[in-house]
């Protein structure tokens, strides 16, 4: 465990805005949650943040902590950690691997180490940056894949539990949306164990690589984003919605929709001002507000707002 006073959020998200938490606590083994309930006593707001891919975190100074469950992130030797093999099962389409990963490794890590042992059912997530902690958070998915399906259990620690694992019976998944049906304050992903198809080989392989290329050309994976801002209702996009609204393209300060797609709200690092989350925030309004005018949708947003304000 390492305990940081006063961290900047921006450079753990990949929006790259953010203000200064209270401090940031990194758990590097379930252990170490052992440990929170002395180490956060008297603390206030908690929240956990993974690789940051998901998230609009306020400007200035924040009044909560910060967890930062790192667990199966590194292997003791200091390089990547490597998913553990569990075994097999039957499924409806063949055997299965079981697998478990950490909570804290890279989702481009774990789509890699899947794909070169033809272990199928992750290739939708190719392209995103973040960890198999926030992949659980949100459900994360694309082209007919998604998380929470594959999960066959999962190691959370709640402060009201501790450390232990649910089957899932233990969870409610819907679209990018993961709780658990326990009460709690919060909870950490520790690890979760996947089940995964037996695919041909290099199959794998060649879907992840026309997934990505797919997303390449009509999403703007190479800048400074958090991922698509709103939910897309259902049976339409909201990339198109936003379109036809005429927000493609619409820039304040250093924030824009991106000219490619416009659910993808874009920070500008090079343009000389200063990325502001107000900036950021006004124009999802302003967005949310355009295509209600001209469709009558309300758009929900997809990303998590962490706000300054505890109200």
């Amino acid at each position: 465990m390492k305990i940081i006073d006063r961290p900047a959020l921006a450079p753990l998200t990949t929006l790259g805005l953010g203000g200064r938490a209270l401090a940031e606590i990194r758990l590097d083994s379930p252990e170490d949650c052992l440990h929170l309930d002395d180490v956060l006593a008297g603390c206030g707001d908690v929240r956990v943040l993974g690789g940051g891919s998901n998230l609009l975190v306020h400007d200035g100074d924040l009044p909560f902590v910060v967890l930062r469950p790192l667990f199966g992130a590194k292997s003791p030797c200091g390089g990547a950690a490597e998913p553990e093999i569990l075994g097999e099962e039957d499924g409806p389409d063949g055997r299965r691997t079981l697998i478990r990963a950490g909570a804290g490794m890279r989702v481009p890590h774990l789509l890699a180490w899947s794909a070169a042992r033809d272990l199928a059912g992750l290739e939708g997530l190719v392209g995103v940056p973040g960890r198999v902690g926030g992949a659980v958070a949100m459900n994360a998915g694309a082209y007919g894949c998604s998380t929470a399906p594959l999960m066959r259990s999962l190691d959370v620690f709640t402060p009201e539990r501790g450390l232990h694992t649910l089957t899932p019976e233990g969870w409610k998944a819907a679209y990018r949306h993961f709780s658990l049906v326990e009460d709690c304050a919060w909870y950490i992903s520790v690890s979760v164990v996947l089940s995964l198809r037996r695919a041909a080989p290099g199959s794998v392989r060649a879907a992840a690589r026309e997934n990505f290329l797919r997303k390449k050309s009509v999403q703007p994976v190479h800048e400074r984003t958090a991922g698509c801002v709103f939910k897309n209702p259902e049976g339409l996009s909201a990339g198109k919605l936003l379109d036809e609204a005429g927000m493609k393209g619409r820039r304040l300060g250093a924030m824009y929709f991106s000219p490619m797609h416009a659910n993808f709200l874009v920070h500008d690092m090079k343009c000389g001002l200063p990325g502001r989350c107000d900036d950021a925030l006004a124009l999802i309004r302003e967005a949310q507000k355009a295509v209600f005018e001209h469709s009558g949708i309300r758009l929900s947003m997809e990303v998590k707002e962490w706000s300054s304000c505890l109200c």
